[in-house]
């Protein structure tokens, strides 16, 4: 990590299709080996079945990001030789990030037979508020809020 300035900010671009920001951001997560229109494919052949069942694919995907979105986690601090799950709250931008990812990994846990089917199965459970991910979402939520009493040690 570099001492002398803070590395420049890159440039995100929207994704072709939708003009979607995060989007964008979900196809790189997606994305393995640089292997981009296989994530393309793949994300948009779920949104396209999305599109089939007469819903707005773009509301659908949002909706279910907001609903992955978590408000608290807990981190861990050191404290006089003991160490406290302390509860924080999350900025947007890590909250987001950890929407996609737990969208991402709920997905590719799924029994369908292809990647655009689980994301399909999992979006659609995600903007219902069902689903792994929204359960990975309240287990976070729970824990922060079973920790309360080490709020004091935030920092």
């Amino acid at each position: 990590m570099s001492r002398k300035r803070k590395a420049p900010k890159r440039k995100n671009y929207s994704d072709p299709k939708y003009g979607s920001l995060v989007i964008s951001k979900f196809i790189n997560s997606i994305m393995y080996d640089g292997k981009r229109s296989t994530a393309e494919r793949i994300l948009y052949g779920a949104l396209d079945k999305i599109k089939s069942k007469n819903e707005d694919p773009l509301k659908v995907f949002n909706s279910a990001v907001s609903n992955v979105r978590p408000n608290l986690e807990v981190r861990s601090r050191r404290v006089g030789g003991a160490t406290y799950q302390v509860p924080v709250e999350v900025k947007s931008n890590r909250s987001q990030a950890l929407a996609l990812r737990w969208l991402l990994a709920a997905s590719r846990k799924r029994k369908n037979k292809t990647m655009a089917d689980k994301l399909f199965f999992e979006l659609m459970d995600a903007s219902q508020n069902k689903g792994s991910a929204v359960k990975k979402r309240e287990d976070t939520h729970k824990m922060a809020e079973s920790n309360k009493a080490f709020a004091h040690f935030r920092w």
